[in-house]
């Protein structure tokens, strides 16, 4: 009898995690500095000396200033939507998957991740066609991946919409919502019961404009 073969793929060498490693400190780098003292008065120079790395090693990974600001705010929205994503999928045949997500937003970005939310919604960091270009690209982004769990939602429960529009309305408006309630509230800055009530509230709010959307015929969502 043979011995089972073992998987020989082979995993990434050393030099691509110390690659991949050193890319992520100077996102990180520039991350804080951005959030801390703003686009236009962060330097490459200071963002090299948080990584520990030369203001060589920087260029080696990004254009300039720019291209490192757009790979930030990319690296922000993937990590934005793998947490709502990662809170959906755990009742995701139900509304409450839309609820876990929504309060995730709130729980977790908001209360542990204060320069983050603040690089998209706090305008005194900076306000220039670049970060209008990345938040845009970002809520296109989140406008899709709502959507596409409301037609999961949907799909599971075999319930019916008023039009073959109604998951991408909702997407847009919830969406919407979000962006809105950041640059009103300014969400990492307000006390934690004022956050916790604003976020039950604003779920109520989007999980109660979809079922409005849900025809007599087909019922209601759970």
């Amino acid at each position: 009898m043979q011995p089972k073969s073992k998987d020989k793929t082979p995993g990434p060498s050393r030099r691509e995690r110390q690659r991949k490693e050193r890319r992520q400190a100077i996102l990180q780098a520039a991350e804080t500095l951005f959030a801390e003292q703003g686009y236009r008065k962060t330097r490459i120079e200071d963002i090299a000396g948080k990584a520990d790395v030369s203001v060589g090693t920087v260029y080696g990974y990004f254009k300039n200033k720019e291209d490192l600001l757009m790979s930030v705010l990319e690296d922000i929205g993937m990590f934005v939507r793998r947490l709502v994503g990662s809170e959906f999928r755990k009742a995701a045949t139900t509304l409450e998957g839309i609820r876990l997500a929504g309060m995730a937003f709130f729980e977790v970005l908001c209360v542990h991740h204060n320069e983050k939310l603040a690089l998209f919604y706090d305008e005194r960091i900076g306000n220039s066609e670049q970060f209008q270009r990345a938040r845009k690209v970002w809520s296109v982004q989140m406008i899709e991946d709502v959507k596409g769990a409301i037609l999961v939602v949907q799909e599971a429960s075999g319930m019916e919409f008023r039009s073959s529009m109604s998951a991408e309305i909702m997407g847009v408006c919830t969406v919407g919502i979000f962006d809105r309630l950041g640059y009103f509230y300014q969400l990492s800055q307000i006390d934690p019961e004022t956050l916790k009530t604003v976020g039950e509230e604003t779920v109520a709010f989007v999980v109660g404009g979809i079922q409005s959307l849900i025809t007599r015929e087909g019922g209601k969502l759970g």
